[in-house]
């Protein structure tokens, strides 16, 4: 158990939705560690991605509650990522995200 950190640069409490409607997004582990790395200094974002957990019954994938507007921020940033790479294999990995985000934030 993690304490202390309370009040620091790594509480990301106040960063929790509250009272907002929530959609539900999945990801894979290496496509976090993608999101965690680029999130580094927008704490924001950095809540949104932190918060996942692995699903119950689906090896390998962690979901997400989030409101729109937390995906709409998610999804600019992998738009930036992808046009800030040349790797085929890391935009095909971002285009993953892109279309899963789409999907969460229709509501499907």
């Amino acid at each position: 158990m993690i304490t202390s950190f309370e009040g620091t640069d790594l509480d990301l409490s106040s960063y929790v939705p509250v009272n907002k409607e929530l959609r539900l997004w999945g990801f894979d582990d290496e496509e976090r560690s993608v999101l965690l790395a680029a999130t580094t200094n927008i704490p924001s974002l950095r809540a949104v991605v932190a918060r996942a957990s692995p699903a119950v019954g689906m090896e390998d994938i962690l979901l997400l509650q989030a409101t729109v507007d937390a995906l709409d921020e998610v999804y600019t940033l992998v738009e930036h990522l992808t046009d800030a790479t040349r790797s085929r294999r890391r935009i095909e990995l971002l285009d993953g995200l892109r279309a899963r985000l789409c999907t969460s934030m229709d509501g499907f």
